[in-house]
């Protein structure tokens, strides 16, 4: 029997099955509305208040998703985009969206009857296999080389939160942190297919501008792709003559359902308090006066609401409160938080957008665990907590408090802070309070650097409005009586985005090589205001600081960095400005908040050179470089910093006892692979307190490293056994860490434990595990080497090149299933042609470890090419492969060479540009290749014999690629030509990929 189709009847089942309760009544109606052939059909905007459940929109827009299965078996294009995003504007990610798309994955992946399994079985047909996650979900929290984990297939349907930074620069072709050759392929995958929920829409106005700029511009073409692409922005104040929803009926509805009745009319009433020596000009001292006023009105409010419980109340219903601290510039959240951490210990908690993501994961997971509003309902607290956040803390977080202190700032970011005070409209008595500095009360105070001249006209508006209690009740319902244009006023306003024009878009479509000028994206993402993007910084320490051998510093560092790529979950983002001044030693005092696309901070003058620091740009094996300049650090960096030279405690917050060196762990949550570096340096990071036991795991593992110089090589079973001894002890240490001890048994029980351990630098040793480690396949992270010149060895037996060009054709032909049936021909065809100039006989000497004298059959991969920059440098010089050889050119001009072979082809010059750009480059120039011994290539294929100069000649101007570019970008548009291009790559990633897995 078939599956009958869904319809939106069916949607509150499916709601049910997954939250055990029904959906609010715009969420019915909502998903009553989306549920159509057209992707028109949702809203321009989504006007709800806060605590209305909108992170719910994720729930709908999946449905509907999964509503369309048939049009795609009966070759139908979806409307219903397959890729959901949903982002903010703030540092770190929307917590409470991604937990709630966590949560719709593993559901729906387990589940095996009823409504959830009828839908995990549609998605799973949209997929394209059954054996894919119905769904996949991933944080993007700054910009890692090469992880591509969100962006595997082009037809998975897909969840991703993230910020305004990391999905604007991606849609623009400029990703953040990211390699040139993957700029399009992002590019691609962000601009068609998709649906761009933009929370808190007035908090970032050019972004949503840009937004509606680039959803014109994709019709731009003389044959627009039909991929849906949508924007919803959700915010109480969206921009005049946009369709809002939800209409008065559902409205009405909303404010009759007894949940929802219970949160819009909670009061929460607030006291207005002057900071009265928080003035001046001296930054410090005026944020450690506010600081001072911010944690004793909490501490006032606490003895308040000691007093209103009976102390001998022992099973009180609210137990002691939890208190959010809000300030606007991450010192004072510094300053406030020490205040409270004398007086309160580890019940003071700092928060800022200026955290590792797992210190903050940990923190959350942990002290604040108990503040979710999931459990504020049967909350009771033995103490008061404190919690000290900035700007970070205003959407997304799914925290519940029982009092409030904020200092003072425009009314949108009030509003948005206040939402967090008794979130869930329980039974308890909630106060607040808000602080102004001294010199901020009046109309023609100077403009905050933060909120303009709107904190002190909030500050003056909140006065008026003062009832006879000199409260002012921030309460969702006590706003309504107001006029939302007049309390727009008291908004900071953003300036609007440049008009972006096609001479802007021909500019960022070019990815390789970028034209100089280039437009700066950041204008475009948050206004002509805006400063560059944050850098990603994470320390590592085992990175040695020997000065006196800078070129084989930079070859140790790339080394031991590749030995284990950083990861999302160890990268502190680090403002442009406060980085560079670092590097050139000097003094990090600037006085700024803390959300994305702030006001450009002041540039280091320029200085000699500091020699003691040394960082290295991450971008790779073949493109790190050692930095001690402070003007090669470029916006949007990933950034390795060695962790004798600290640092952390000028750019953020690092809680106390956490190590410096988060890599190991960092790839144990993110990827699949078991990988754990044995350094002197990374062991002093182990703590000391664990098993009673002699030697202890730590003084073992540390006595085996100091013993593996020789005995690897003269004993190498001995050494084996002696260290999974050691990784047994560590396995079964109750005092490990958790991660540690995980990582630890995967590796003793890995089978060829013996072939997992290599020397890394002059005393570290490196642990890979050859197994798949046991991860989460919907939010795992991945690292691909494939646009390496060593991705052709990241493989265990030689791979034919017959078997890999069928191979990523038949990937090609999974991902193309939607597309036009020309089109889909076309790209398979590429695929089909994309590695052939691989049979370059100096490249099948690379191969095979640079032996020109091998033969046989020719080959796409061998385990036998070198991966490290050294060995590599000395196999091509042994085969005669050019250093910077490009096979994919060579490939160009043997397709070129057979007529036939592309006879038929739909558009011809779609597939030979397809083969040039599938590594990154062509996108309009093809590198210089300088093949000074060039030789004649020739190679039987499809019935058709190949032949082609080695000395391609199409870095000429004249060759035709940059005008075969641009034809193809007028022909099919700037993201829809990505489109294409996108399919491409990921076909040739997913089957290298296996290949290697298998």
């Amino acid at each position: 029997m078939s599956d009958p189709s869904l319809t939106s009847a069916d949607f509150p089942a499916f709601f049910k099955g997954l939250w055990g309760k029904s959906p609010f009544p715009w969420q019915n109606k909502l998903a009553e509305q989306v549920m159509t052939e057209s992707v028109d059909a949702w809203p321009e905007a989504i006007t709800l208040p806060t605590a209305s459940g909108k992170t719910a929109c994720l729930d709908i827009a999946l449905f509907a998703l999964a509503a369309q299965a048939e049009r795609q078996d009966e070759g139908l294009t979806l409307s219903a985009p397959r890729r959901i995003f949903f982002v903010v504007d703030r540092r770190v990610i929307v917590d409470e969206a991604f937990h709630r798309a966590s949560c719709l994955a593993s559901k729906l992946k387990l589940a095996q009857d009823g409504i959830l399994k009828r839908v995990a079985d549609r998605l799973r047909r949209l997929a394209g296999r059954d054996d894919e996650p119905p769904l996949a979900c991933f944080q993007l929290r700054g910009g890692i080389y090469r992880d591509d984990a969100w962006a595997r297939s082009p037809i998975q349907p897909t969840i991703v939160c993230s910020t305004v930074d990391q999905v604007g620069s991606r849609l623009l072709f400029r990703a953040y942190g990211r390699s040139f050759k993957a700029w399009h392929l992002q590019a691609g995958l962000v601009g068609n297919d998709s649906l761009i929920l933009l929370d808190e829409a007035h908090c970032a106005q050019p972004f949503m501008q840009t937004l509606q700029s680039v959803a014109r511009y994709r019709q731009w073409s003389e044959s627009a792709l039909p991929s849906p692409f949508r924007l919803v922005v959700m915010t109480a104040t969206p921009p005049e003559g946009v369709v809002r929803f939800p209409d008065a009926a559902t409205e009405r509805a909303n404010r009759s359902h007894p949940e929802l009745k219970r949160r819009i009319e909670a009061s929460k009433p607030c006291r207005l308090e002057v900071a009265a020596k928080a003035h001046g000009r001296d930054a410090a001292k005026v944020n450690q006066a506010l600081a001072q006023q911010l944690v004793a009105d909490a501490n006032r409010l606490v003895e308040a609401w000691d007093a209103s419980t009976p102390a001998d109340d022992l099973f009180s219903d609210t137990g002691a409160p939890a208190v959010s601290i809000f300030c606007n510039r991450v010192d004072t959240a510094r300053r406030a938080h020490a205040l409270l951490a004398q007086q309160h210990g580890d019940r003071a908690i700092l928060l800022t957008g200026r955290m590792r993501p797992i210190d903050r994961d940990d923190t959350l997971a942990g002290p604040l665990a108990e503040l979710s509003a999931d459990n504020s309902e049967r909350r009771r607290l033995d103490r008061p907590w404190f919690v000290v956040s900035t700007q970070t803390l205003e959407v997304g977080a799914n925290l519940d408090f029982d009092l409030m202190v904020s200092e003072c700032a425009d009314l949108s970011a009030l509003r948005q802070r206040f939402g967090r005070l008794n979130r869930m409209g329980r039974l308890v008595d909630t106060h607040g309070v808000i602080c102004v500095r001294a010199d901020q009360q009046e109309a023609d105070s100077d403009a905050d650097p933060v909120y303009g001249n709107a904190l002190s006209a909030t500050w003056i508006w909140l006065q008026a409005q003062r009832d006879d209690r000199g409260l002012v009740d921030f309460g969702i319902s006590a706003f309504e009586r107001f006029d939302q244009s007049d309390l727009a006023s008291l908004a900071t306003h953003g300036l609007h985005a440049p008009v972006m024009l096609p001479a802007h878009l021909d500019a960022l479509v070019q990815t390789a090589p970028v034209p100089c000028p280039s437009p700066e994206i950041s204008l475009f993402l948050h206004g002509p205001q805006a400063g560059p993007a944050d850098v990603q910084v994470c320390w590592r320490a085992d990175l040695q600081l020997d000065l006196a051998q800078p070129d084989a510093l930079e070859a140790d560092w790339i080394e031991a960095v590749a030995a284990c790529p950083p990861s999302p979950g160890e990268l502190m983002p680090v403002p442009f400005a406060a980085f560079r001044r670092w590097l050139a030693g000097e003094s990090n005092d600037a006085d700024r908040g803390d959300v994305e696309g702030a006001a450009p901070e002041p540039e280091p003058e320029p200085t000699e050179r500091r020699h003691d620091r040394v960082v290295l740009r991450w971008c790779g094996l073949e493109d790190s470089t050692l930095v001690t300049d402070q003007t090669a650090i470029r916006p949007g960096d990933v950034i390795v910093v060695p962790a004798v030279l600290k640092g952390w405690e000028s750019f953020g917050h690092v809680p106390n006892g956490a190590p410096a060196d988060l890599g190991d762990r960092a790839n144990r949550k993110a990827r699949a692979t078991a990988i754990l570096r044995l350094h002197p340096g990374i062991l002093a990071e182990w703590p000391d307190t664990w098993a009673e036991i002699d030697p202890t795991p730590k003084a073992a593992v540390l006595a085996l490293l100091k013993e593996s110089g020789h005995r690897l090589d003269e004993d190498p079973d001995a050494f084996i056994d002696a260290l999974k001894d050691a990784l047994q002890m560590l396995s079964q240490d109750a005092g490990a860490p958790q991660w540690l001890a995980e990582l630890g048994d995967a590796l003793v029980r890995d089978p060829r434990l013996s072939r997992c351990v290599t020397r890394y630098g002059s005393d570290g040793l490196i642990l890979k595990g050859s197994r798949r480690f046991p991860i989460s396949s919907e939010t795992r992270s991945s690292f691909s080497h494939e646009d390496d010149s060593t991705a052709s060895g990241s493989v265990s037996r030689p791979v034919p090149l017959s078997t890999h060009l069928n191979g990523v054709r038949d990937f090609a032909k999974r991902f193309t299933g939607h597309l036009p049936r020309l089109l889909a021909q076309d790209i398979q065809l590429a695929a089909w042609l994309h590695d052939l100039g691989k049979a370059d006989p100096r490249f099948q000497a690379l191969l095979q470890g640079g032996n020109p004298w091998m033969r046989g059959e020719l080959l796409a991969k061998s385990a036998n090419l070198p991966q490290g920059r050294r060995a590599l440098d000395q196999a091509l010089k042994t085969s005669g492969y050019p250093r910077n050889g490009r096979h994919e050119l060579l490939s160009v001009r043997l397709a070129a060479s057979a007529p036939a072979l592309l006879a038929d082809a739909h558009d011809p010059d779609l597939v030979l540009h397809l083969i040039a750009s599938h590594h990154g480059h062509c996108r309009p120039f093809a590198p210089v290749v300088e093949d000074t011994e060039p030789c004649k290539v020739t190679i039987e294929h499809a019935g058709q014999t190949l032949t082609a100069s080695s000395a391609t000649g199409l870095e000429r101007i004249d060759s035709g690629v940059a005008d075969r570019f641009w034809r193809l970008v007028r022909r099919y548009g700037w993201w829809g030509l990505a489109e294409l291009e996108s399919m491409m790559m990921l076909s040739d990633h997913r089957r290298s990929e296996w290949e290697g897995r298998n």
